[in-house]
């Protein structure tokens, strides 16, 4: 079993009340995520194959006018929030 031995393989295990698979230190220092960390899950469409892809960062600079626009347009946003 020569394909074991290449760190190619995880085992399900019961996390709570959820299913999870291990990530090895060499996996999390490839992928570069810590605890924590959000990222984009994609299941094949037959069900065989699951992608997780890292979340973009947004930089300080977008946060603030993102925050700026939605201070600026809270009586609007407020109004579509009920539509």
């Amino acid at each position: 079993m020569d394909f074991l031995k290449d760190n190619k393989t995880a085992k399900v295990f019961k996390a709570g009340n959820s299913e999870a698979i291990r990530l090895t230190k060499q996996d999390t220092a490839i992928f570069k995520v810590k605890p924590g960390d959000q990222v984009i899950k994609e299941v094949s469409p037959d069900g065989m194959s699951i992608t997780f892809k890292k979340m973009p960062e947004v930089s300080e600079d977008v946060k603030k006018e993102v925050s700026e626009i939605l201070n600026e347009d809270a009586d609007l946003i407020q109004a579509l929030k009920d539509l």
